[in-house]
């Protein structure tokens, strides 16, 4: 298959798929903490999802792993844990951030309050998310074929 790892590393192609998730995770985690910081908390949320998916997705693609549960941050993690045991840290943010989809746009009468918590705790996770594929992107000298850091 031409998309699977070689030796070398990653097939061109999976370098473009995984830039791809990995620049649109973190235009996700941006988009995120501006939410929270405009206080729509149940937006941040939803955006920190997103982010920690498309990061997650990232790695899976570098691996020759395109058939992905990315409608779970929880089911992502897991597929990275097999790929580098130290994905285990970032699980229970994962399984965090799978509670998001339990929240409705359309309540009728929102606990602010509760939403509010939900907002930063989602940006908080999807920061570990983010942090924990970064440094294995830097560990594996994957940022030197095009996936470079973004700000």
């Amino acid at each position: 298959m031409a998309d699977s790892p070689t030796p070398a590393g990653p097939s061109p192609r999976a370098v473009r798929r995984a830039r791809l998730f990995w620049d649109q995770a973190h235009q996700d985690h941006r988009a995120a903490r501006d939410k929270q910081r405009r206080h729509a908390p149940l937006e941040a949320a939803y955006l920190s999802v997103q982010a920690a998916l498309n990061a997650l997705s990232a790695v899976s693609y570098l691996n020759g792993r395109f058939q992905l549960p990315n409608f779970s941050t929880a089911r992502m993690a897991a597929l990275c844990v097999e790929l580098d045991g130290r994905f285990e840290a970032i699980l229970g943010a994962c399984e965090s951030l799978e509670a998001v989809q339990e929240h409705s746009p359309f309540e009728d009468a929102p606990d602010t309050a509760a939403l509010d918590a939900l907002g930063a705790a989602s940006v908080e996770h999807s920061t570990r998310v983010l942090d924990a594929v970064r440094t294995y992107l830097n560990e594996h000298r994957l940022q030197e074929r095009g996936l470079k850091e973004r700000p």
